[in-house]
């Protein structure tokens, strides 16, 4: 797998593919960039958004509790001039309350618990009251709920301030607000407001809640305590609810330092506003990105490797048949690929011009060749027919002999000649078929009387260049003629035996060649005469022509000569003698 990588990283595919991600990637990355920064935007709008509806829902609130605020300190005012007068408090409050419709109450409490001046419940002690003990301990402004207080007994919003009379603590003034008039959100009417507002005060205490205070914890955010909110300026945030449900938190202050609004609003998991979200977001560039790599690949594989490929089809057609195929027209491949086109065209009709030239050569040449050796052969056929002449003309035995021998001879490079004519490839000549001739035409011209000789013949199938051919054919002609001479029956009887064996195997660089006979009783005509060596001669003569190793050994009544040669490698681009011309092909 690794090397199948490798090998694909090496195309002109994978590299330009790769340049073109590395080409296409700061596009992508600035893309993603800007998407990241318009979401941060869109984020920054939407917590200012959810900010402004959230204020707005709490608008009602807010207005009820700074009319309460502005009342009290209106009465703080007004503490010292009643003070002065005895408490008349009745009508002036009475008044007040006429006048803001809001408010429920508007009392003075003494720093010893008791109600100076009220609108209702004057004279009451309130010693011992959370609020009352609050105030002792720490005087301030003071936003409260109280479900039961002691003068209406119904549930109230209690706003307080502290009276400061010479710098010491006076008692506090408190106006109250039914808790019923504080219902925030409009059931029937839900467009653009948030599913819970609640409002609370700085110590965490909720005042009120749209979905009421039975189950108000159940939206108050989850391990986010409202007292930690109060600390805080406007703020937006995600969580969920001590439910479990995922909201949109924001957080406004209503009165700053004291009173604060909670709106919580529905939160799509993973979306910001408009449906887009943060996945949608990466992906977007992520797909743009694929998309231009897609288009810009698509656009090189068209121009450029297309039609690479296709030149390099029409090469590999010309390299195999010699057709060649002009291009088609087609407008979308670049200018320099055409010219690279056209210069293959002029350089493909430049080769078949040089290689049809040298055909003609090549084939004048054969023609020449095989002329020659035709003549030759004839020439060497005349000559037999005059030693033959000079035979049948001779009354002495051992002169017949001697031209008997000539004629063999001459008879044998004949064929050689004969076989270098008739072959379709005069470069090449096929040994097997050669020798093959050979050995049957000495045996048919071979004088054995009466007596039957057993033969055994194997060439196996080896083509060698004629310079090889010529003397291995004499030498196996010499080594049969001298085998049938000597020829003889085996003294553990039987009939004589001639064996001639080609071993060649295919693609192999050597080749032997074994001639063996059986020794015994001389038979035959000539039988009985001395060797002149004359054809040991001969033999080692065309051998060492060949650079063959020639072998002798007698054993087991039979006398092996063995010639082992080597073969020369062929070059397949060899033209054949009798060759066709290439065929020009136009598309």
């Amino acid at each position: 797998m690794i090397t199948t990588l490798r090998e694909r990283s090496r195309t002109l595919t994978f590299r330009i593919a790769a340049l073109l991600a590395l080409a296409l990637l700061p596009v992508g990355l600035i893309s993603v960039a800007t998407t990241y920064q318009l979401l941060n935007r869109t984020e920054e709008d939407l917590a200012d958004t959810l900010l402004a509806l959230t204020s707005d829902a709490a608008a009602e609130p807010e207005a009820a509790i700074r009319t309460a605020t502005g009342v009290a300190k209106t009465l703080v005012s007004l503490i010292p001039v009643l003070r002065a007068e005895g408490w008349p408090c009745e009508g002036p409050l009475a008044s007040l309350l006429r006048d803001t419709p809001e408010l429920s109450l508007i009392a003075y409490v003494q720093a010893d618990g008791t109600v100076a001046c009220a609108s209702g419940g004057q004279g009451n002690d309130l010693t011992g009251r959370p609020l009352h003990e609050e105030f002792i301990e720490r005087p301030g402004p003071r936003v409260k709920f109280n479900l039961a207080p002691s003068i209406s007994q119904t549930p109230v919003i209690i706003v307080s301030l502290p009276v400061i009379t010479d710098g010491e603590y006076d008692g506090y003034v408190s106006a109250s607000i039914p808790h019923r008039k504080l219902t925030p959100i409009d059931d029937t009417a839900t467009e653009g407001r948030p599913l819970e507002l609640i409002t609370f005060n700085a110590e965490g205490d909720v005042l009120t809640a749209s979905s009421g205070m039975d189950d108000v914890e159940q939206h108050i955010p989850l391990n986010r305590a409202l007292a930690a909110l109060a600390g805080t300026d406007e703020v937006t945030f995600a969580g969920e609810t001590a439910s479990g449900e995922p909201r949109l938190f924001a957080v406004v202050p209503i009165v700053p330092g004291q009173v604060f609004a909670l709106g919580s609003w529905e939160y799509r998991s993973g979306a910001t506003i408009g449906g887009v979200s943060w996945g949608t977001s990466m992906v977007f560039p992520l797909i743009m990105w694929i998309v231009s790599l897609v288009v810009a690949f698509y656009a090189v594989q068209r121009m450029v490797i297309k039609p690479t490929r296709n030149l390099r089809a029409r090469m590999l057609a010309f390299m195999r048949s010699r057709k060649l195929v002009e291009p088609k027209a087609d407008p979308t491949v670049p200018a320099e690929i055409r010219d690279m086109e056209e210069t293959w065209m002029r350089l493909a009709e430049n080769i078949l011009h040089d290689e049809a030239e040298l055909y003609d050569t090549i084939h004048q040449r054969t023609v020449l060749l095989k002329e020659v050796h035709h003549r030759v052969k004839n020439n060497l056929q005349l000559i037999v027919s005059i030693v033959g002449m000079k035979m049948r003309k001779s009354n002495s035995p051992t002169i017949k002999n001697a031209l008997a021998d000539i004629q063999q001879r001459v008879m044998s490079i004949a064929r050689v000649h004969q076989n270098l004519y008739e072959t379709s490839t005069a470069e090449r000549v096929r040994a097997n078929e050669l020798l093959d001739a050979i050995v049957h035409q000495i045996l048919a011209s071979a004088t054995t009387g009466d007596e039957s000789i057993e033969t055994e013949f194997h060439f196996d199938e080896c083509v060698v260049y004629p310079d090889q051919a010529v003397p291995l054919s004499l030498a196996v002609s010499e080594l049969v003629t001298n085998a049938l001479k000597h020829l003889g029956r085996p003294e553990t009887g039987g009939p004589p035996r001639l064996t001639v064996r080609l071993a060649c195997e295919a693609g192999g660089d050597k080749g032997v060649v074994t001639v063996c006979n059986t020794l015994g009783t001389p038979f035959g005509e000539g039988a009985g005469e001395e060797s002149t060596g004359l054809g040991e001669q001969l033999v080692r003569a065309f051998a060492s022509q060949m650079e063959a190793k020639v072998t002798r050994l007698e054993e087991d009544g039979e006398y092996h000569v063995q010639i082992e040669f080597p073969i020369q490698a062929f070059d397949d681009e060899i033209v054949p003698s009798d060759h066709t011309h290439p065929i020009v092909a136009r598309a």
